[in-house]
């Protein structure tokens, strides 16, 4: 017979979540923040995707997240913030983590609840050891979509797209904005990348703009 606190481990174990890496620029894409950073040991955040058939698995980990607090990836046709569909996680001090898809526009965020009900898979959130992880998979369909929703929402698999990476805190539950400005505005990808899963740049490593470099634009 197994000790129950050996169980208790093992189910703990099982139930941690790992930012894969060492495929990166071959198996899947990855964005590793700040430029030139290589690992979690000197990342201050790395988020990662790969293909599998018609999902996108997306990870991210980052140390500048901690428990009530969100962070999200936005894919932007233009390089702009405004009309951008955006991958979230949130991490509520109280209560259960989630992950979803929402809506960016100039001003606010929206958050597509049947979207992110159809269309996230086995989504995941948790903070470890000073650092915040989560990620799911993405059907990359939007067809089951309502009207209204749909037309909120990137044709991901199609197109051309610079990331946005974002964070900011939490107030009773409640997304409040990111900062604009220093260590806490949003980094933006230098390079456009492709999510198809024939096409060469979705295995790209990306490089950012930096922070200051984002605060004056």
């Amino acid at each position: 017979m197994i000790p129950i606190s050996l169980l208790i481990l093992i189910s703990h174990v099982a139930s941690l979540h790992v930012t894969h890496i060492s495929d990166c620029g071959t198996a899947r894409g990855c964005w590793k923040l700040p430029n030139g950073c290589k690992d979690a040991s000197d990342c201050q955040t790395m988020l990662t995707w790969k293909h599998e058939r018609r999902h996108l698995i997306i990870e991210i980990e980052s140390k500048l997240v901690k428990s009530d607090m969100w962070l999200g990836i936005g894919f932007s046709k233009d390089a702009l913030m405004g009309n951008d569909t955006v991958f979230e996680c949130q991490f509520p001090a109280s209560g259960s983590g989630g992950v979803y898809l929402s809506h960016n526009t100039a001003k606010r965020n929206i958050v597509l609840k049947t979207a992110s009900e159809l269309l996230i898979r086995d989504g995941y959130t948790e903070v470890v050891d000073g650092k915040a992880m989560c990620g799911g998979e993405w059907i990359l369909d939007n067809i089951h979509l309502d009207t209204e929703e749909r037309t909120l929402m990137h044709v991901i698999s199609s197109g051309q797209y610079n990331l946005f990476f974002a964070y900011g805190p939490m107030e009773k539950g409640e997304k409040r904005m990111h900062g604009m400005s220093g260590k806490e505005a949003p980094w933006r990808s230098q390079e456009q990348v492709r999510f198809c899963q024939r096409c060469s740049s979705s295995f790209a490593n990306l490089d950012a703009v930096t922070t200051g470099d984002f605060s004056k634009q």
